[in-house]
């Protein structure tokens, strides 16, 4: 991270004051010192970069410290066109400052390093006059770079270019822009369009509500060669939206990582950030990635709607009625281990959120240890690993088995130390939810197996495992339906004389001629049972446990997705596209 603050002293009174007003904790900036000590990076960098303070809060610090001024974006009704005359973009690029006003014969100019001697010279020597440092956020700066260094003599053209290159094909985008971003929150005024915006800013922001309209999970703004394209993740598959030529290239992502909270001045190096949009009354958590590519940088938003697990109940899911009695019969145990398992993707943390839900009592402590944490849940003690300061899922686990837990979400079990911590936390009194990456729910005690665990405690530990997939469903505004054929009928376990109507996608202007709208989760569920307990015990090999829990009554997952195939749900194809051939 570029250390913004390079030309600043005065460290020590700053986290003074930052702890004297409670912003941030004496352990903290004994931490932060400790990570300073090992690299070239002032105090107030590693605060905001561990999201241990907003920069606000270090900037209004700063301010008392040096008696500069600070300057917000409330501040600022009208920016004087002479002031951007005089003070080309380049300039305010490299320096990060923006001409704010011009007041008795000084010019007021918002920096990130009032104290940066070199552009103060410069600004005085090409404005001819005295420069008054105000102190302001990068982010602010940069937002209103973007907004207002419009070339005045191309600002039609640019105008006219994007609609003509990127929006020529959709003629109504325009006023689909207006509408959907009509309704956004007032807080959240960085998203809102207004007419006077310029071009990009509009662009961007059609791209997040269309985003948002047609319930995608993911943004994917990739360049090319020549330009950049944007596709959306909808039920699992990849769209493309849009393609941008090459000229706004640059512009589109820069506006992106500003959203974000990036750096822009960064390009080389991976970067994280994250802001929030407000819509329909609903609050949507963009998390967004940058990736450095031959071609620029590749920028990824996950979308994370923050009622998306409210509300939701097992069989919402699309859990069976035997499926939901059981999970329920081990979810309100008061110890044991219950494991989802799958690959990135399927589910597993929306089902983990809705057993949390479930089970979230003012009489229970529910702790739980993520990386990320997507959802935040009322009354759940969510922790965040911290894998740059060595605070993995270990670290975690160990601390909150010191702060008298109930139940304990582990967002994932990776390795061996993380493993022996869960198992022994069922072992002791606690109910432990958890993830795995297997190919199904039987595979779930070999995978802890292999980590490194000994058999007889994943034998006493494991109470359940769930296998999950999510399959398309099909469109119920288009699909056809049809006779079965004999092979059909055979795949399904359906006898050849019984009659068979089954469904297909046909493809409509509702699921973008797809022929499917929306995904059901095809799950497994594989319970410990005593017998398969022994089994296990007496080194019994995988296959043979796995053919007595389906003895037992266990589903598999290629079964249950047959099964909505058969009540029109799905498509044999589908099920069988994210379903592991069983031996």
């Amino acid at each position: 991270m570029e250390n913004k603050f390079s030309h600043r002293g005065n460290s020590g009174r700053i986290a003074q004051l930052l702890v004297g007003g409670k912003l941030v904790s004496p352990l903290q900036i004994e931490l932060a010192k400790e990570i300073q000590n090992r690299r070239d990076e002032s105090l107030e960098s590693i605060l905001l970069r561990l999201h241990w303070v907003k920069e606000e809060e270090i900037l209004k610090t700063e301010g008392q410290v040096w008696n500069i001024p600070l300057f917000t974006k409330e501040q600022q009704n009208e920016i004087l066109p002479k002031l951007l005359k005089n003070i080309p973009e380049f300039l305010c690029r490299k320096y990060n400052l923006f001409p704010i006003a011009q007041n008795n014969g000084q010019l007021c100019v918002a920096m990130t390093d009032p104290f940066d001697l070199v552009a103060l010279d410069d600004l005085q020597r090409i404005t001819k006059t005295e420069i008054k440092p105000y102190l302001g956020s990068k982010k602010d700066i940069l937002s209103y770079i973007e907004k207002y260094y419009t070339n005045d003599k191309k600002e039609e053209e640019t105008e006219k270019d994007i609609k003509e290159d990127v929006l020529g094909d959709i003629a109504d985008i325009q006023l689909d822009v207006d509408e959907k971003f009509g309704d956004l929150d007032e807080d959240d005024s960085q998203l809102k369009v207004n007419p006077d915006d310029p071009p990009v800013i509009k662009l961007v922001n059609y791209v997040l509500g269309q985003a948002i309209t047609d319930k995608a999970s993911d943004i994917h703004i990739e360049p090319l060669e020549h330009g950049l394209k944007v596709r959306y993740r909808i039920d699992g598959s990849l769209f493309e939206l849009i393609k941008v030529p090459q000229k706004h290239k640059a512009a589109i992502i820069s506006r992106t990582k500003i959203l974000s909270g990036m750096d822009i001045a960064i390009k080389r190096v991976p970067q994280d950030g994250s802001f929030t949009v407000y819509k329909d009354d609903k609050q949507i958590d963009f998390r967004v990635s940058s990736l450095p590519i031959i071609y620029g940088e590749k920028i990824v938003l996950r979308l994370l709607e923050k009622d998306a697990v409210s509300g939701k109940t097992l069989d919402g899911l699309g859990m069976s009625a035997y499926m939901v009695s059981l999970f329920k019969k081990y979810m309100f145990r008061p110890h044991g281990m219950i494991l989802v398992t799958g690959p990135t993707g399927s589910g597993k943390s929306t089902t983990l959120y809705t057993v949390l839900n479930q089970i979230n009592s003012p009489y229970k402590n529910i702790i739980t240890v993520e990386d990320p944490v997507e959802y935040r849940l009322p009354g759940i003690q969510q922790v965040q690993v911290r894998s740059e300061l060595g605070f993995d899922f270990a670290d975690a686990l160990r601390t909150i088995l010191r702060q008298d837990p109930d139940i304990i979400m582990i967002g994932e079990i990776r390795d061996q130390e993380t493993a022996q911590i869960a198992v022994k936390s069922s072992l002791t009194g606690h109910l432990v939810l958890s993830t795995l990456h297997t190919n199904d729910a039987p595979g779930a005690i070999i995978r802890l197996v292999n980590i490194g665990l000994e058999k007889f405690l994943v034998a006493s530990s494991v109470n359940l495992a769930i296998a999950q997939r999510l399959t398309k469903r099909i469109c119920i505004n288009c699909k056809e339906s049809f006779e079965a054929d004999k092979s059909e009928k055979k795949m399904l376990g359906v006898p050849e004389d019984q009659p068979l109507i089954l469904y297909k996608a046909r493809g409509c202007s509702k699921c973008r001629q797809t022929g499917f709208k929306g995904r059901l989760a095809v799950m497994e569920m594989f319970e410990m049972s005593p017998e398969i307990r022994e089994m296990m015990m007496a080194d019994v090999p995988i296959d043979q446990i796995r053919d007595k829990a389906i003895e037992q009554g266990m589903v598999t997952l290629k079964q249950y997705g047959f099964e909505k195939v058969i009540d029109g749900i799905t498509t044999i194809d589908e099920v069988l596209a994210v379903c592991v051939e069983e031996k």
